[in-house]
């Protein structure tokens, strides 16, 4: 018997590691099944909106332990309807290999699967192939969780794109983001440490002058410190404007100017710019707010604090549905095809969408802030639309006449008198003096295009039920005058 005993145990160890190796098998195959189910699945949802002729071959080869796939996706350039004489464009064609890793231990990580996969460009010209010499290549990983819903990376490597003097160079873009097992809650974030675009414009001399071009001038944007996160909720299909909130950074943006071989320039240096964005669903309309907030230099003029606020109310979500709708039907439409129709495809779902977008009297309010020393300038305008046009109405003079005529448009600005000397200097006008900035001033205020508040300049513009008003004075506008009857 005790020679039995040790025997036993062995055999009942082996017997456990090959039923856990028997059913780590088992899971692996059922989880390989799964990963090729989800991605057959992912794949008819690009033909659904890509359309089934953006794709032009696909393979899958199933793996015990790993599985490999290969898409091949074109685009068309549209073409030009003067370039009858001229040879079509190429199609681009963008290659996509993925390598399948089956779970429950899926690159050394507890998942259904982990999907890795590569893009790159395919049957390019000598001059495109110039151009992205210095590209690498993105990768996209995907992480299908075991309870369901993924996580997402995206990651695009430093490089640089361009021709000529036009460049454009970034440092490595990293984007994430999760979705849910009912895959409606959408969460994310991306950071990008610094993009910078660069071009030359030759300025030419004027007709009839002899003279050689101009020097040419080279103006550079560099955005710097660029990174923000989000967090949305999907409804009805709601995927160009859906519930949710986001915000982000922008360290520095600016922009520069060099004229010739003279140094650069700064046009505009902004610092520690913040954005925010909410948007929100009642009943059947959406709205959104957004704000940002910086500080920096336009030309000579230091700013202390530039804000901004944006407001959009009651967006028809039946309209936004179809805008969508439109949106897709542009993108698979032949653009040489639909030249050649009277109705092109996405023209009826444009047509739908207005009157929805009409009847839900939406609204649109923006206002900028500015401080310059010490003093604080405001400008606000915006637009509401208070009635739906009639439909006689649209028929006569079409859309915009009879919205102009059903809606209220405003603006007003209030501006600190003592900006005007920092403004003529900006301007280039170093010398003008005080009373010359006084007379123009005096001259715009006997016109009525201002008026004076104590140590401020204020304007304010209402159009409203076809009447126009400039500081409480109408004025005429003969564009929403009556249509004479037989006309």
């Amino acid at each position: 018997m005790e020679s039995k005993t040790p025997m036993s145990k062995k055999n009942i160890v082996g017997a456990a590691v090959v039923v856990v190796l028997a059913a780590y098998g088992g899971a692996t195959w059922y989880l390989g099944e799964s990963a090729r189910r989800h991605y057959e699945e992912a794949l008819e949802e690009a033909k659904g909106f890509l359309g089934p002729q953006a794709v032009v071959s696909h393979q899958y080869e199933r793996g015990f332990w790993t599985s490999h796939a290969r898409l091949v996706l074109q685009w068309s350039a549209p073409t030009s309807a003067d370039a009858n004489d001229a040879p079509p464009a190429s199609p681009i064609r963008i290659a996509v290999d993925s390598t399948l890793r089956h779970g429950p231990l899926a690159g050394a990580r507890l998942a259904a699967a982990v999907v890795e996969s590569r893009f790159a460009a395919e049957g390019l010209d000598e001059n495109a192939r110039q151009v992205l010499a210095k590209v690498s290549p993105p990768t996209l990983t995907t992480v299908h969780r075991l309870l369901g819903g993924h996580d997402l990376h995206f990651a695009l490597p430093a490089g640089e794109v361009g021709a000529g003097d036009q460049r454009v160079v970034w440092q490595a873009l990293t984007y994430q983001m999760s979705v849910d097992a009912a895959r409606r809650k959408v969460s994310g974030s991306f950071q990008w440490p610094e993009m910078s675009l660069s071009g030359v414009q030759t300025a030419s001399a004027d007709e009839g002058d002899e003279d050689d071009d101009g020097p040419a001038e080279r103006f550079t944007m560099a955005l710097q410190g660029m990174g923000g996160d989000f967090d949305m909720q999907i409804e009805d299909g709601l995927w160009m404007l859906a519930p949710g909130s986001g915000k982000g950074r922008f360290d520095k943006i600016v922009l520069t100017r060099a004229q010739g071989d003279a140094a650069p320039q700064t046009l505009m240096a902004l610092q520690d710019l913040r954005y925010s964005a909410a948007i929100e669903r009642t009943g059947n309309t959406l709205g959104w707010t957004t704000k940002a907030q910086t500080q920096g230099s336009v030309g000579p003029l230091v700013l202390e604090a530039v804000g901004l606020e944006e407001t959009v109310s009651r967006i028809d979500v039946e309209a936004v549905k179809l805008f969508q709708k439109a949106l897709v039907a542009a993108y698979r439409a032949d653009p040489a095809q639909a030249a050649l129709l009277a109705d092109p495809p996405g023209d009826a779902l444009w047509k739908e969408a207005a009157p929805l977008f009409a009847a839900a009297l939406p609204a649109y309010a923006v206002k900028l802030s500015a401080t310059l020393e010490g003093q604080q300038a405001m400008l606000e305008y915006g637009a509401e639309i208070q009635t739906a046009p009639a439909a006689d109405e649209v028929q006569a003079r079409g859309w915009g006449p009879a919205l102009l005529k059903s809606s209220v448009l405003h603006a007003g600005l209030r501006l600190p008198k003592a900006w005007l000397p920092r403004i003529v200097q900006a301007m280039g006008q170093q010398d003008m003096p005080a009373e010359q900035i006084d007379a123009m001033v005096g001259m715009a205020q006997a016109q009525g295009f201002v008026q004076q508040e104590a140590e401020h300049l204020t304007s304010a513009v209402r159009l409203e039920g076809g009447k126009l008003q400039l500081n409480g004075k109408a004025l005429d506008l003969p564009m929403l005058k009556p249509v004479p009857q037989g006309e």
